[in-house]
Formats: C-alpha cells, sequence, structure tokens
C-alpha cells in the first residue's frame, strides 16, 4: 500500500504568528525537503487532478482514489489555496475512513489536515483532528507516528502559549524518534525548533540556543545549506539571538530567513509573512517604528490578496488591528 507523506507542518512574548511559523516545516515532505527546486505547485495540482480522473475513469478503490485526492490537498496547500485543499482532504478522508487497511493513511490525511488549520489559525478544529489521529496511531501501535501526533498536539499548544506542555511534549517526541532512528529528519528538526522556542518563552534562552543550533545542524546536514529545513530553523535561531539580547545577530538571522523563503516560496507566501510578521515584533523591540510600520503594512496588503483563499481564516483587518 502506498503511505502518504506528511505533508503540511506549516511562531515581545511570544506572538500567535511565531508559533505557527516555526512548524510550517510539515509543508514539506521529505523528499521535498532535500530539493530546492520544486515541480510548481500548479504543475503538481494539473498532474494531481489528472491521475484522479483517471483513477474514477478505470474504477480505482476508493483507498487509492483517497489517497490521490490526499497528495492533491497538499499541493493546494503548497500553493496556498486553503478552501481547495481543505476540500480535497475532505473528500480523501471520506473515501479512506471506511477500509482497515487504509487506517494509517486516513490517521495521517487527519494529521495533515489538522496541520493546515494551524497554518491558518484554526487552532481548535486543528486540535480536533489531531486527536482523531492519535487515536487511530494509538490503535495501529506505531510508535513513531504517535510521536508524530504528539509533536504535532505540542505544536498546537505552543500556539496557545502553553510552554510547559509543548516543552514535554516536544522532549518525549524527540526522544521517541531518536531512538527509533527516525528516517524522516525533518521529524527531528522540528522537534529541536518547538523546544527552543518553549525554552526561550520560559526565560531559559541559553538552553534555547543549544536546542535552535543542534536544530540548525541537522537541518543543513540532511538537507543542505539552502534547504527549506534550513531556511525555516534560522528563524528559530533568530528568534533565540533576539531573546539573547544579540540584536545585530539576530536581525541579520531573520532576515537571511526571510530571503530564503521568499526566493524558495514566493514573495507572498504563507511562511514568508508569518517570518515577516515574526522580524515586525523584533523591530517595534528595538525601536525601529517606521521600518515596523511600513513592513506590517506590506503584510496586511499581502493578507487582503491572500482572503479570496480563505474567507474563514484571520482577516487582513484583524491582522492590521493586531499589529497597531
Amino acid at each position: 500500500m502506498t503511505m502518504l507523506s506528511r505533508a503540511h507542518r506549516w511562531n515581545p512574548c511570544v506572538h500567535f504568528w511565531t508559533l505557527t511559523l516555526t512548524f510550517t516545516l510539515a509543508a514539506v515532505s521529505y523528499a521535498q525537503a532535500q530539493q530546492t527546486t520544486l515541480t510548481a505547485p500548479e504543475d503538481a495540482i494539473t498532474r494531481d487532478r489528472q491521475l484522479i480522473l483517471q483513477a474514477g475513469q478505470q474504477h480505482f478503490p476508493d483507498e487509492k482514489v483517497g489517497y490521490l485526492w490526499a497528495v492533491l490537498a497538499a499541493e493546494y496547500r503548497k500553493a496556498g489555496d486553503f478552501a481547495a485543499s481543505e476540500n480535497a482532504y475532505e473528500k480523501a478522508l471520506h473515501l479512506l475512513d471506511h477500509d482497515p487497511a487504509a487506517a494509517r493513511n486516513y490517521a495521517t490525511a487527519l494529521d495533515n489536515l489538522s496541520m493546515l488549520y494551524l497554518t491558518y489559525g484554526r487552532l481548535d478544529e486543528a486540535e480536533k483532528y489531531n486527536q482523531r489521529a492519535t487515536k487511530i496511531r494509538m490503535d495501529l501501535r506505531l510508535p513513531l507516528d504517535e510521536a508524530r501526533s504528539e509533536l504535532h498536539l505540542a505544536e498546537i499548544e505552543l500556539s496557545r502559549h502553553k510552554f510547559k506542555s509543548v516543552e514535554k511534549r516536544a522532549a518525549k517526541a524527540f526522544e521517541t524518534m531518536s531512538r527509533l532512528q527516525d528516517p524522516d529528519k525533518l521529524d527531528l528538526v522540528a522537534a529541536l525548533n518547538a523546544l527552543a522556542f518553549s525554552q526561550c518563552a520560559q526565560g531559559t534562552c541559553s538552553q534555547g540556543m543549544e536546542f535552535a543550533n543542534q536544530s540548525l545542524t541537522l537541518a543543513r546536514s540532511s538537507f543542505g545549506e539552502q534547504s527549506r529545513a534550513v531556511a525555516h530553523t534560522l528563524m528559530a535561531v533568530g528568534f533565540a539571538q533576539w531573546k539573547l539580547g544579540r540584536m545585530d545577530e539576530a536581525d541579520h538571522t531573520m532576515r537571511a530567513a526571510i530571503q530564503m523563503m521568499k526566493e524558495q516560496e514566493g514573495t507572498e507566501s504563507r511562511v514568508a509573512l508569518l517570518a515577516m510578521m515574526e522580524y515586525r515584533n523584533y523591530l517595534k523591540e528595538v525601536h525601529r517604528d517606521q521600518e515596523a510600520e511600513n513592513l506590517g503594512e506590506e503584510i496586511v496588503l499581502a493578507m487582503k490578496r491572500q482572503e479570496p483563499l480563505c474567507k474563514t481564516c484571520v482577516s487582513a483587518s484583524a491582522l492590521a488591528n493586531a499589529l497597531k
């Protein structure tokens, strides 16, 4: 049976946006993270829709068609089309939910949908689908999958500022993944980033910096200097530098991360905007108010252009008020 990739993980105090940004790594599958040049989402969407059409014409079993819908959902997510991604996941879940042989893929699709909701700020739904995925994974007795659910719940709780719980869950997930030699190093990178943010949020940022540096070393060795994994991890490093008072280093690190994200995923991609929001918070703290205001306006305009793709997500007007 073909297994689904975990296609979604797309974070002063620690703001919601910083927390969400930290874990957009789930938006990149293991194979994708090793590449700096990817198939354009539009091309992949066209390809996947054609495969679904052919599968229907050839009367493929529901499990296989459900898998194809889940793959399409991941491509819509990468393209920034929330509504289309959500709809594709719902189709996938409907096809996968009644086949016991598809239970693992069903849990993965639930988990990916949870991370989609997290990326767009819908935390209650993110937690609901995480819990459903976790129950299935516990029943299947697959320790690595259970650890991934644990890590993803830590990501959701980080967005709720439950830092003690985040630290506990991320440490537990990291221990399991390390002990079982998780082949997907993105899991380990994300767990270390969670530990870095939770430690800094609790005032122990020296330890947080160690986790961030460990994560950056792993991301570089596993995926390469110009990878998405490195770009995302640099934001965790920059955050730790900021909270340790190393302002010049933090400024350089965060700007480098944002530039990488723009080049890799688009100037108005969700992850680039989340990174820009965090950099704006930094600018406010160091009293570069005019730069912060200009950047805030740029972010709001980009969010307005994205609103038709997710009418139930955080609105640009609400964001504008939050950025004042």
